[in-house]
């Protein structure tokens, strides 16, 4: 029997209420459609999270894998004085077994971390486990690379395994490398500001529409240059200087994000984003036509 949902709970009392009514299908409908909007939120949630866990539990239950194949890799080398080909044999899968769960548990563990930083839900205590499986999966790595050393000493013939600190640390580094000039590009804008005379002459505005050159509207060019622009880290630059009475925003940023500096002599003093997300969503350019 399929248990209804609790949210489904909360809407079968207006479907019951409508179906009582003669002229009940405008309201009838905009109650399912309410209803089907709300499962399908919490549907995408719940897959997520369901997915988001059950990864969590295939990390855990590959670390323990690799904790028996340690076992069974000590035990071979500990009853053994002479190892012929069955034990060798044995020891090298466990070897390859390991540096596959390894790598498989590194790949999870990337595809997670990239979900949770774009995951809009709560997730601090799965955060939390995450951090600590990537502890253990890095204490495990540690423990590999020394019995691979082991093992070599001993000259057995085994495969080197293709996941070691070493390469971590240099997959790390690289990844730290990408995610900063990530960072660096989403938080870079341009800005300029100027009179209209100038900011024409520099091939970046223009005015059009009007009659017989009258009421002319300045408008950006579509192919505007951008040799002119200042670049600008958008998390540390939140307020531009104008000190002019006349100013026009050219570029499209909404009117909520960012607000007009007066003095007492209603010069424009300067412009503040009060919200940079908003600000620049819309364009990482921003043009001020000033007198």
């Amino acid at each position: 029997m399929k248990i209804l949902s609790s949210n489904t709970l909360k809407v079968l009392p207006l479907l019951l209420y409508f179906s009582a009514c003669k002229d009940y299908k405008p309201e009838m409908e905009q109650a399912m459609w309410e209803r089907d909007s709300i499962l399908v939120v919490n549907e995408a949630k719940d897959s997520s999270l369901n997915s988001f866990i059950e990864t969590l539990n295939e990390i855990e239950i590959n670390l323990d894998s690799i904790t028996q194949a340690q076992n069974a890799i000590s035990m071979d080398t500990k009853n053994s004085t002479e190892f012929n080909q069955d034990i060798r044999d044995r020891i090298s899968t466990n070897i390859s077994l390991i540096g596959d769960l390894l790598k498989e548990n590194q790949d999870k563990i990337e595809t997670l971390n990239s979900q949770l930083r774009k995951s809009n839900i709560n997730l601090a205590a799965l955060r939390k486990k995450l951090d600590r499986l990537t502890e253990d999966l890095q204490k495990k790595d540690a423990e590999i690379s020394v019995l691979n050393e082991q093992l070599l000493e001993m000259k057995l013939i085994v495969e080197t395994l293709n996941v070691s600190v070493d390469s971590l640390n240099t997959q790390n580094q690289t990844k730290e490398s990408i995610i900063a000039d990530q960072t660096n590009q989403i938080n870079t804008a341009y800005y300029i500001t100027g009179n209209y005379k100038d900011l024409k002459a520099k091939n970046i505005i223009s005015a059009e529409g009007g009659f017989l050159g009258i009421g002319k509207e300045k408008l950006l060019k579509q192919d505007f240059n951008t040799d002119s622009f200042i670049k600008i880290d958008i998390t540390k630059v939140t307020e531009f200087v104008l000190n002019n009475k006349s100013i026009k925003v050219v570029t499209n940023h909404p009117t909520d994000s960012y607000t007009l500096v007066k003095d007492d002599k209603d010069i424009v003093t300067s412009l503040k984003v009060t919200n940079p997300t908003r600000f620049w969503k819309t364009s990482k350019y921003l043009v001020i036509i000033t007198g």
